[in-house]
């Protein structure tokens, strides 16, 4: 009776576990600019990391891009992200630099149905994070509405718009992106997406500046909680001017 009952808890606790791990799939904000509305479920840590090449006429390499993600509630996140980049200097020595602390949130507004589109709202504040950065730039917030339609089970449009502050300019950039979403399987998708950046650069003309780049990459989920990624982008003004390559990975810790 008692190797009963042992059995019996045993293969319960089993079904247990094997629900756990099948209940939460990863849910990465890696590739790409745009930005999904997924929150982290409660309590869960997420980090996200890799590396970026980007050329504009001389090579700077992002690494790390690294960002942690807790689950506040079922209903919002809290974020951490630190960048450092290498920059190439022509004729002389490679120098890293280290990018401003970014912390920030993301919030689910609306869970959206078949033709009400899923809503979160996020906003970021970049914080000086040597004294060299203190001394060139205060803090810098940006602001973002978030959106997705499901279009198929493995078919999506997601778009964002937002307000981005650099610390220097007391005058934002204006976000826009819109992204497809493409699930071949259950575990490998694709993306394609329109990024852009719209700066008044002339107070006395009020003429405004716009940076168009297009973005296109894959991910694979190579297991429940781990994701990979490969993505590039280039403007799409003249792409000799900028472009870039990374890629990296999404573990999703507890």
């Amino acid at each position: 009776m008692k190797r009963i009952i042992f059995s019996l808890l045993f293969l319960l606790s089993l079904s247990v576990l094997v629900a756990q791990e099948s209940e939460f799939t990863i849910s990465a904000d890696r590739p790409g600019m745009a930005t999904g509305v997924d929150i982290l479920p409660f309590k869960k840590v997420q980090f996200e990391t890799g590396f970026q090449w980007d050329y504009s006429g001389t090579s700077a390499i992002t690494l790390p891009t690294a960002m942690l993600r807790f689950g506040l509630s079922d209903f919002a996140e809290l974020r951490l992200q630190y960048d450092g980049t290498l920059i190439e200097n022509l004729g002389a020595p490679w120098n890293y630099s280290v990018e401003p602390l970014t912390i920030g949130t993301k919030i689910k507004v609306l869970e959206g149905g078949q033709y009400v589109p899923a809503i979160s709202f996020m906003a970021n504040l970049a914080i000086p994070s040597t004294s060299d950065l203190a001394h060139t730039m205060h803090v810098a917030p940006s602001l973002y509405l978030l959106f997705q339609n499901d279009i198929t089970d493995w078919f999506n449009v997601g778009y964002n718009v937002g307000v981005e502050w650099n610390g220097e300019d007391a005058i934002p950039a204006t976000f826009l992106a819109i992204c497809l979403g493409f699930g071949i399987t259950d575990n490998f998708g694709a993306f394609l997406e329109s990024y852009n950046y719209f700066t008044r650069y002339d107070l006395s003309t009020g003429k405004t500046a716009v940076d168009a780049n297009l973005d296109f990459g894959f991910n694979y989920i190579v297991h429940p909680r781990i994701q990979l990624d490969l993505y590039a982008s280039f403007n799409c003004q003249d792409p000799k001017s900028y472009s870039n390559i990374g890629l990296g990975i999404a573990w999703l810790i507890n």
